[in-house]
């Protein structure tokens, strides 16, 4: 597809409408913006792979995390976008579902993330995110297990 000005801009705001949806944490809105096929990559994390699944996995997100992701600079090249940003947030309870972990408190954090959309048919195709996971757990688990364990 030839490159335009229109396409260019409709990219960029399909991409910061994914972005406005997750931040808003509305899940219709959010899922609605991905094909039937759609796959979805994290780092440390399966692909998630098809609609259905993406719903799940965002569903399970909003319990878990209250994020908020800031777009600093989007590209876009042909049918595909790229952004670098920064996502702060909590972590709600992850860490307590495993059996014998030291409970933890909600943890505040900050990570620099690039992503790439690849677009068809007005529908994100393929979401791939990228980040410091090992930076992340070190924020969610600084000094626990510093404190004796209550029984």
């Amino acid at each position: 597809m030839a490159r335009t000005p229109g396409r260019s801009a409709a990219l960029k705001r399909l991409v910061r409408a994914q972005v406005a949806a997750l931040n808003a944490r509305n899940l219709d809105r959010l899922v609605a913006l991905y094909a039937e096929d759609a796959l979805l990559e994290f780092p440390a994390s399966p692909t998630v792979r098809g609609r259905t699944a993406i719903q799940a996995a965002y569903a399970r997100y909003f319990r878990d995390w209250e994020e908020t992701v800031t777009l600093e600079r989007v590209v876009v090249s042909g049918g595909r976008v790229a952004a670098e940003g920064a996502t702060t947030g909590q972590h709600r309870a992850v860490q307590l579902k495993i059996p014998g972990r030291i409970p933890i408190p909600l943890r505040a954090y900050r990570h620099e993330f690039s992503a790439s959309w690849e677009v068809r048919g007005g529908k994100i195709r393929r979401h791939r995110v990228s980040y410091d996971s090992d930076d992340l757990i070190r924020q969610l688990l600084e000094g626990v297990g510093d404190q004796p364990v209550k029984r």
